[in-house]
């Protein structure tokens, strides 16, 4: 498949093609899904509840509400590692999934990209019934730290996370605001903040490593680093005695308030 670039869309992964950004993602979910399946667990998902799962990326969190008996819609603004009748081309920007439709409305490492986040937001909450659960989780780069700021790859790290916190192609601080602004919207609201101190070599440092190596074209053309640059970026995410605090990834949940 081509690359794809939508005017509007800060998702800078959406120029990547599928045989970068389809492994890339499952080792996001590697990292994810389980916390995730926990607070959904804590939700109580039941057979027969009508789910959006938005911005569904490959569809893990989906595939897993489906087994639990749930009815699934996966949207996704580009959706093309899902397929099915339940799949549908969506920009929650533009709109609710569905009016006031859902039992559960979930989305994750999407809030970060979106071109209109206020109106992602109020669509979110749109799209679930009065008493159905918003479940939200977004990074927040303010945490990651190299933990030796003497070891010899510390200051590459250094400019990297400096970069990826002034970029533009996507909201490195949104983890920070998602508490108040569903806070504002829902209530019985809970949240979770969780982070690692990660090793080169570890899960977490492969996908940062796989994730920075299929976006070496993007940040070459826009002459972020020169070729030693990034192979000595890149080095860090091999190296096991490096180690550097993640982003925080920050999970909001709540219902929509009745009346």
């Amino acid at each position: 498949m081509a690359s794809v670039e939508r005017p509007g869309v800060r998702y800078a992964m959406s120029e990547i093609d599928d045989q970068g950004e389809g492994p890339r993602l499952a080792l996001l979910e590697a990292i994810l899904d389980g916390p995730t399946f926990a607070r959904l667990e804590r939700i109580g998902v039941e057979s027969g509840w009508k789910c959006a799962d938005v911005g569904a990326g490959r569809g893990s969190v989906s595939n897993w509400l489906r087994d639990r008996g749930a009815e699934v819609i996966s949207a996704d603004i580009m959706p093309r590692f899902l397929s099915g009748p339940d799949v549908r081309t969506h920009d929650i920007c533009d709109g609710p999934v569905e009016e006031s439709a859902f039992d559960l409305v979930h989305c994750r490492a999407l809030l970060a990209h979106v071109s209109d986040f206020d109106a992602a937001v109020d669509n979110l909450v749109g799209s679930v019934r009065p008493g159905g659960w918003v479940m939200v989780a977004e990074p927040d780069y303010g945490t990651m730290m190299e933990c030796d700021p003497d070891h010899p790859r510390a200051e590459v790290f250094r400019r990297f996370r400096e970069r990826s916190a002034a970029g533009t192609r996507m909201d490195a601080f949104v983890g920070r605001r998602v508490h108040q602004v569903f806070g504002d919207r829902l209530e019985d609201v809970s949240s979770e903040g969780l982070t690692d101190i990660v090793s080169g070599g570890s899960l977490r440092a492969r996908y940062r490593r796989f994730t920075m190596e299929v976006a070496r074209p993007l940040s070459a053309r826009r002459d972020d680093y020169d070729e030693a640059d990034y192979d000595e970026l890149l080095a860090c995410f091999d190296d096991p005695t490096f180690r550097y605090i993640d982003c925080l990834w920050v999970a909001v949940w709540g219902k929509r308030p009745v009346g």
